[in-house]
């Protein structure tokens, strides 16, 4: 390989890159704003929440557009398609390798991620490849802006969708030995199985409460030092206990991602003996593409509630 050739490629790979850190550095800095100009908690909720709905960009087309500013470099390399793969595995390591040493990015979210941005940006790779064939290549290069201009337009007239996921376990225990763990429950010993948590994951641990009352201050620990300050508002003994999050952990697997609204247990008398019981959360997800992340948001919330769940009927069963 000349040296030229490699110059080509490493522009490629670092163009690629700016342009997505571009992007993140422009969030980071609008999410610091709040604590630099010392704004109250309440403002600073709605300022994050405008943000995250207004700027937080597409993760299909910003990893396309780097996939197209990689292809400008890379045109006239006479690149096979698997020596573009190649390449963009490498280039598009960089960006989440980056955003975890440098933006403290969450490992966990990095991961789910990374697909999509790969996929995209290889996307990208492909129709800058037809792009940038002919003689006007630099005239093709304003692909990109356009597409940071859509981005940009795409997060401003979205709209976030709340949702909900719920989770039933039959309980062999009077619904009476079930509510005494609903309300709060002792540590969690058993370790994680969920393979998620086996990369760092926080996982819950334990719940505490002030009591069985609307009103009532709890607070759900997970792994990692996490706190979910919650708040109960609505309760019926031994028939249903709903609770708000009153405040969520600022943690990166969750800052800009996702609002958790509040929690929700219900039990059902089966009048048998047993009891069913059911576990819901409602959440909003800020990332896009929806349709990717809110599968992943869904697939976690239900390990959450049932890691939670199989506790309770655990200790719940045990009693009887």
């Amino acid at each position: 390989m000349t040296g030229r050739r490699l110059l080509r490629i490493i522009l490629g790979l670092v163009a690629a890159n700016v342009v997505g850190v571009a992007f993140c550095f422009a969030f980071v800095l609008l999410f610091q704003f709040p604590d630099k100009v010392g704004l109250p908690s309440r403002a600073q909720q709605w300022f994050y929440g405008f943000a995250v709905m207004a700027v937080w960009p597409s993760l299909i087309l910003v990893p396309m557009a780097m996939g197209i500013a990689a292809a400008y470099f890379w045109r006239s390399l006479s690149f096979s398609l698997w020596e573009y793969f190649l390449w963009w595995v490498i280039t598009s390591l960089v960006a989440p390798i980056g955003a975890y040493l440098f933006f403290k990015e969450g490992a966990v979210c990095l991961l789910i991620g990374f697909p999509i941005l790969f996929v995209c940006g290889f996307a990208g790779i492909l129709v800058g490849r037809l792009l940038f064939k002919s003689k006007t290549a630099a005239m093709n290069l304003s692909v990109i802006p356009v597409l940071l201009i859509a981005t940009l337009a795409e997060g401003k007239l979205r709209q976030d969708q709340q949702g909900v996921v719920e989770d039933r376990l039959l309980i062999n225990a009077p619904a009476a030995a079930v509510w005494t763990y609903v309300v709060s429950f002792p540590t969690i010993d058993a370790a994680p199985d969920y393979w998620l948590n086996k990369v760092g994951l926080p996982s819950p641990l334990a719940t505490t409460c002030q009591g069985a009352f609307v009103g009532a201050a709890r607070e759900c620990i997970f792994t990692n030092g996490l706190v979910f300050k919650e708040r109960v508002s609505e309760l019926t003994p031994m028939g249903l206990l709903t609770f708000q999050i009153a405040e969520q952990p600022h943690d990166p697997e969750l800052l800009g991602h996702l609002t958790l609204h509040r929690g929700q247990f219900q039990l059902i008398d089966n009048n048998d003996g047993t009891t069913t019981l059911i576990g819901r959360s409602w959440y909003t997800l800020h990332m896009r593409p929806l349709w990717y992340f809110d599968w992943w948001t869904r697939d976690v919330t239900s390990h959450v509630h049932l890691r939670v769940m199989e506790h309770i009927k655990t200790l719940a069963e045990g009693d009887r």
